[in-house]
């Protein structure tokens, strides 16, 4: 399964390197985006001013996408609150958090008591740590973050990012055994480097169930395994 990402900054859709400001290596159009996608079985869309900000702030770009995709979407982005899951969750099948269950654990567990099956955890690692805050931040070594969420109940899905070669086309990466996962979540995913056909494939013998991709869709390197 192959999941088109939209990251949206300043209403403008765009691909960071390593998810630093100012670092880009496309920009666009979010709605185009979107129209493009329609096809697919889910499309994976980041609020990346929410996810510094700490709350949602593109919100009617983000509406207008999801409107657009039909609800065919997984958002993330600023999620901090059950406000703004519930928010999320009203436009689209699934909200996905980083943060919220490393820096407010008790308040992630009353948030993932009511959403579970409609909410994914993003595991973005940086160096072997677990990066929140918008990325700025390190909260735990990947493992320990592992073990942290058995303790939350089954969730929808598990998103682990390679935050090293994000918006590189630095190829698969992935430094643990992600097995443990399956006790937490229904569905894992990947994202970060994904640039061939190949690397969808070693992600998916890695034990993952689909792969994130924004820039190699954009540029027509998937072109054999993806047709969006």
């Amino acid at each position: 399964m192959i999941i088109p990402s939209i990251d949206i900054e300043g209403g403008r859709a765009v691909k960071r390197v390593q998810g630093r400001r100012g670092d880009y290596v496309f920009v666009g159009d979010p709605l185009a985006l979107a129209e493009r996608f329609r096809r697919a079985q889910l499309v994976h869309v980041v609020d990346l001013d929410g996810a510094e900000a700490g709350r949602p702030v593109n919100t009617a770009v983000v509406e207008k996408v999801a409107e657009v995709l039909g609800g065919r979407c997984q958002l993330g982005g600023g999620l901090r609150s059950e406000e703004a899951v519930r928010w999320a969750l009203s436009m689209c099948r699934v909200a996905v958090v980083g943060t919220l269950p490393f820096r407010r654990p008790d308040l992630f567990r009353t948030v993932a008591e009511r959403y579970g099956p409609r909410l994914a955890v993003s595991l973005d690692v940086r160096g072997g740590k677990v990066a929140v805050e918008g990325w700025r931040e390190e909260a735990v070594p990947v493992e320990e973050a592992v073990e942290m969420l058995r303790r939350f109940g089954r969730l929808a899905a598990v998103i682990v990012t390679a935050v090293d070669v994000e918006g590189t086309g630095g190829g698969f990466r992935l430094g643990f055994d992600v097995a443990p996962l399956r006790e937490v979540a229904e569905r894992l995913y990947y994202a970060g480097g994904v640039k061939s056909c190949g690397d969808v494939e070693a992600a998916l013998q890695a034990g993952f169930d689909g792969v994130i991709v924004g820039y190699a869709l954009y540029k027509g390197d998937l072109k054999g395994c993806a047709d969006f």
